[in-house]
């Protein structure tokens, strides 16, 4: 598997809006948390929160700076999320994920950003 590739997908789909193709990457129990808000568990759940978030922002664009395997099932990735404030002002947020998989299935996955700037 190709995990650069996978990330890349699965920030496309996020930046399209797409949730359903961002949660086709997870396994049907896994678990989903963004920075400090309760644990999401599933599939379903994953799509619904996916799908409400991409209108909290006026956009957003994920430019990956780094992909790396730690182990046998873990990927640590490096973003910066581009989006604007309230305000209209550009900003250029840091975000570290952190993603356990058992096969070619995501079943854990871990934001850890602050988005504040670009909600208020």
């Amino acid at each position: 598997m190709n995990h650069e590739r996978m990330v890349r997908e699965m920030c496309a789909a996020v930046d399209a809006g797409d949730a359903p193709a961002f949660a086709s990457w997870f396994a049907e129990d896994a678990t989903y948390v963004f920075a400090n808000n309760e644990p999401l568990t599933g599939r379903a759940a994953i799509t619904a929160a996916t799908a409400g978030a991409a209108g909290a922002l006026p956009w957003v664009r994920h430019v990956v700076d780094q992909v790396a395997l730690v182990g046998e099932d873990q990927l640590f990735c490096r973003f910066t999320i581009e989006t604007e404030s309230p305000a209209g002002k550009p900003l250029a947020l840091p975000c570290v994920t952190v993603i356990r998989l058992v096969g070619e299935r995501v079943v854990d996955y871990r934001v850890h950003m602050d988005i504040t700037p670009a909600v208020g």
